[in-house]
């Protein structure tokens, strides 16, 4: 949002040493403290000297910042919701990652075949309730929603066919995906952001 927004920012990574997965810097940072604010973990937002934690509290604030939050407070809030609700799907789909490897091909299979389907399906519906304009989740412009569907769909899974099935039958997430995927600025975004190795 912040890129795509055209709002100055640094994006700072710590390094991580591919071969060990050893991440000396981010450690020492921990141990004194830096982290403190989101209990020693990560992403931390930094702002003019204060600190925000917790990744969804930091999309928040950004979205509000860069006008990705609506135009209302109703508004605002159906652009969370939509939010939660992917986050939930996500969720799901964590549960069968962390499945016993005997039992990762069918769970796999179910959630792609059956799951995931439902889960586009019902948020489809949710969706229909809240757009005004074709290829925009809530309201008539570009939203936190609509980036966190098209991420969501675009980059997340693992089976990126699987997922792309899934939502196809839903021409209300399909227009936000189309959409989102040839905004210029998010293209622009894609084409120069940081490669995250893990």
């Amino acid at each position: 949002m912040l890129a795509i927004s055209g709002t100055e920012y640094e994006d700072f990574r710590y390094p991580l040493d591919m071969a060990t997965f050893k991440k000396e810097e981010a450690d020492a940072a921990k141990a004194a403290g830096k982290h403190d604010i989101n209990m020693g973990r990560l992403p931390l937002l930094e702002v003019d000297g204060a600190q925000i934690a917790q990744s969804k509290t930091i999309d928040r604030f950004i979205a509000k910042k860069c006008g990705f939050l609506g135009a209302s407070d109703i508004e605002a809030a159906q652009i969370d919701a939509l939010c939660e609700h992917v986050r939930d799907i996500k969720d799901a789909y964590q549960k069968v990652r962390a499945l016993p490897d005997e039992a990762k091909p069918a769970g796999m299979e179910k959630y792609f075949g059956t799951d995931l389907p439902e889960w586009c399906g019902k948020l489809e519906k949710a969706i229909a309730l809240t757009s005004k304009t074709p290829g925009c989740a809530v309201g008539d412009k570009l939203s936190m929603a609509d980036l966190t569907i098209y991420y969501w769909l675009t980059f997340f899974f693992d089976n990126t066919e699987g997922a792309k099935a899934a939502f196809a039958p839903c021409p209300t997430i399909s227009a936000i995906v189309s959409t989102v995927g040839a905004n210029e600025a998010v293209k622009a975004w894609e084409a120069k952001r940081p490669v995250t190795k893990i």
